[in-house]
């Protein structure tokens, strides 16, 4: 089971997606800001995970880009977590992946929560190990118990990229479960974990996995309403695939009243970003811009270009 590619015949499903009497749904480019739905505002406590929670340690920036330029340090028995976090990022960008496990998992048995959430997805993948999906649900779950509750705070800031991932990587866990092991399909805990990965962090990945559980109705009463709410929150952070099944809902009409230029402009905004990827899971944005583009009129399509064009100015 790939984690990481959770996009799976999404097209099809929002296609199928009967539109519901949700009535005037409308939305231009600029959003109003994230709405807490109330059943998950109030106290939100997601299911709890059963694992006793580690003291958390902060770890570098996620986005931190210069952390090649730091010294590797040989790990002794001054070796702090965050400098053998360091030497394993160093060593990850050498393409030495197994030497970058061995100062990972010395930083994780600290506590350090990049180093959990580096050496869980380095499972999922194969990076270095043999792919392993218990090993990195495990890890991933390290990572959400040592962080604990959401907090503001300068350490929780600092976290919340990689505690946000692995809510996301559970999410996707339990909505498919793990074959061969205890982890069955849950689509309720899921819902849990991807709620709190959208609301509490804003996380996009997770306001898209949401919304695709509204479209299906998998563990949840289907609610296409709340899922172009969570579509819009995550296209406004440049969510590719969030971005095209906005613009098709929106170019169908599947909400309110329809709004084809607008739809066309979300569909184009995707297309961009799944072309210069050239990732080839992504052909099905371009496919569905092409099939937007088909039925629309030409006045449509010059409404998406007016669009675009007051976009980039």
């Amino acid at each position: 089971m790939r984690i990481f590619s959770t996009i799976s015949s999404v097209c099809s499903v929002v296609i199928a997606c009967a539109a519901t009497s949700a009535g005037a749904f409308e939305m231009a480019p600029p959003a109003a800001a994230e709405t807490i739905p109330s059943d998950v505002s109030a106290g939100f406590n997601p299911v709890p995970l059963s694992m006793p929670l580690a003291p958390p340690t902060a770890a570098p920036d996620l986005m931190d880009t210069n952390a090649s330029a730091l010294a590797s340090p040989r790990i002794g028995e001054k070796t702090t977590a965050s400098e053998a976090f360091n030497m394993a990022r160093n060593l990850y960008r050498r393409g030495e992946k197994a030497e970058a496990m061995t100062a990972l998992q010395f930083a994780a048995g600290q506590g350090h929560i990049g180093a959990q959430w580096m050496i869980g997805r380095m499972y999922a993948r194969g990076e270095g190990v043999a792919p392993d999906d218990m090993k990195a649900f495990e890890y991933f779950r390290d990572v959400v118990n040592s962080a604990g509750d959401f907090d503001d705070s300068l350490e929780g800031r600092q976290n919340a990229g990689y505690v946000s991932h692995a809510l996301v990587q559970l999410g996707s866990y339990y909505r498919e479960g793990i074959p061969g092991s205890s982890i069955k399909q849950d689509p309720q805990r899921a819902i849990s974990l991807y709620s709190r990965a959208a609301y509490n962090y804003g996380d996009p990945s997770a306001q898209f996995n949401l919304a695709m559980m509204y479209v299906e109705g998998n563990g949840v009463k289907k609610d296409p309403k709340r899922a172009l709410q969570l579509f819009n929150n995550a296209a406004k952070k440049g969510h590719g695939p969030s971005r095209a099944l906005l613009g098709h809902m929106m170019f169908k009409g599947e909400v309110g009243k329809r709004q084809p230029e607008l739809g066309l402009m979300w569909m184009n905004l995707a297309r961009q970003s799944a072309e210069q990827s050239g990732e080839p899971d992504a052909q099905w944005i371009i496919d569905l811009h092409d099939k937007a583009l088909a039925e629309s009129s030409e006045d449509e399509r010059s409404g998406a270009r007016g669009f675009l064009d007051r976009l980039f100015k």
